[in-house]
């Protein structure tokens, strides 16, 4: 079985101003709102990770102990959140070194 494109046997023109909200679609205050919500989400992740190194050393995690584990934390981490381990894991490592 063999299929044959069939071309219409009529069009219509369309004006180049008709296709100008096609292209993006989106204006600059949207972007602006996406970025900002990147951004607050990527915040709220760092403070996140900086209250769990501050609780992890107040539970008395210390430095000796944690460069023994330290990538299964990060992989564990990864795995429950692949985009935003990165955040978490900063806010970890940093409130937790800053506390040693």
């Amino acid at each position: 079985m063999s299929m044959v494109l069939e071309m219409p046997t009529t069009y219509r023109d369309v004006p180049n101003d008709e296709l100008d909200g096609i292209d993006g679609g989106i204006g600059a205050i949207a972007v602006i709102g996406i970025i900002g919500g990147a951004l607050g989400i990527g915040g709220s992740l760092y403070a996140g990770g900086m209250a769990a190194g501050e609780r992890a050393y107040h539970a008395g995690l210390r430095n000796k102990t944690y460069q023994k584990i330290k990538w299964q934390v990060r992989g564990a981490v990864a795995g429950m959140s692949p985009a935003g381990s990165p955040f978490i894991m900063a806010g970890f490592e940093n409130k937790f070194y800053s506390m040693i």
